[in-house]
């Protein structure tokens, strides 16, 4: 950790340096032995920071001569971001990931010396893929963002972003996407991510735990979901695992809430697969004046609606977006520079706790458990 540490502030410190011109473009730095004295670090630790230098494209390294300054023209890499907005595939196994992770990237581009254009996928199709794919590789492109996921293998597009042979990344997808696309994807380990959750609920002392979701589960099965159900000693009965098609209508939601809440022994806990899915089941609770947390505990998969807002703060299964974007600039960086192709980059979570799961659950316990345990 203290070796990243260092390297990250050689890293800022020689960057700094570069951008305000006291290493001057297509000046020589120092030698790396001299270098590396002269800052107090190991040379390990500044052919680290220089590594990180290079893939930005901000210096280049010549064996025998040395590292120089690169000029600001030639310096910059220019990416295409291609963003729908309004994708007709969208449903309950589809997300929008523009809305979030983009400001992301954007602002890790702008630190990492990268230009990026965003596009329309309707403004690559309006020729053959081959001249659509030419005319991108014309505008100086050497990598693409495509901001989508689920794909099915026909998209109008698909062939277009081939053509071009640039490297391309998903930055927010899941895994069946990279054997659909054969290209890139970075995306969370929703398994781990949920196995997570219930992890969180066992240790509070919850034994019925349900789970919301729609029939994808975001590429999990139901078979792994109750494998790590029954690994935690939670209960593994079948009607607290509730698949629907939730994009239907509010109403499909209340039903499946009161179909839970009204069996013999509720759940005490639900987790729920989506923010806007969350949203339905606080409605539901609320009318129907179930207490959160009291009477049962809500935590969310995304965290991205503004949870701090809700009434009580909805815990959630965060993406990390910030990171998302940090690591998305810098491994399409590599792949243009090494003609790399990762298949899959498995993205950070956290989980953060707010007051619609945070309490000591003991009051939930009954004769009846009591008995099983």
């Amino acid at each position: 950790m203290e070796r990243v540490v260092k390297k990250m502030q050689v890293y800022g410190l020689l960057k700094e340096r570069i951008g305000s011109g006291y290493y001057p473009p297509g000046g020589r730095l120092p030698r790396e032995v001299e270098l590396a004295a002269e800052l107090g670090v190991a040379r390990i630790t500044l052919r680290s920071a220089l590594e990180l230098l290079e893939i930005e494209k901000l210096i280049t390294r010549v064996k025998g001569q040395g590292t120089f300054v690169r000029d600001e023209k030639d310096a910059q890499t220019r990416i295409l971001a291609i963003i729908d907005r309004d994708d007709p595939r969208r449903t309950d196994r589809a997300s929008n990931p523009f809305l979030y992770i983009l400001p992301c990237i954007r602002l890790a581009a702008e630190r990492m010396n990268v230009v990026l254009e965003t596009c329309d996928p309707r403004s690559l199709q309006t020729a053959s893929p081959e001249q659509c794919a030419a005319r991108i590789r014309s505008r100086g492109v050497q990598g693409i963002f495509w901001m989508g996921n689920n794909f099915t293998g026909r998209e109008p597009l698909l062939e277009t972003v081939r053509k071009t042979g640039l490297p391309v990344l998903l930055p927010h997808a899941v895994f069946s996407d990279a054997e659909v696309t054969g290209f890139t994807v970075m995306g969370t380990d929703y398994r781990g991510l949920t196995r997570d959750g219930l992890k969180y609920f066992a240790a509070q002392g919850h034994r019925r735990v349900a789970y919301i979701g729609g029939a994808g589960m975001h590429d999990m099965t139901p078979s792994d979901y109750f494998a790590d159900v029954r690994t935690l000693r939670l209960d593994p009965a079948p009607d607290l695992l509730k698949l629907i098609e939730w994009r239907g209508g509010k109403e499909i939601v209340f039903d499946t809430v009161a179909s839970l809440m009204d069996l013999p022994e509720p759940p005490t806990a639900i987790i729920s697969y989506s923010d806007y899915l969350s949203l339905q089941i606080y409605e539901y609770l609320h009318g129907n004046e179930f207490r959160i947390p009291e009477d049962v505990c809500v935590l969310t998969i995304g965290g991205q609606i503004g949870c701090d807002f809700l009434d009580p703060p909805l815990s959630a299964l965060e993406y990390m977006d910030s990171e998302i974007g940090e690591t998305a600039v810098k491994t399409i960086l590599e792949m243009i520079r090494d003609r790399g192709r990762p298949q899959f980059i498995v993205t950070p979570h956290r989980l953060r706790v707010r007051e619609s799961t945070e309490r000591v659950l003991l009051r939930h316990s009954n004769p009846k458990i009591k008995k099983e345990k």
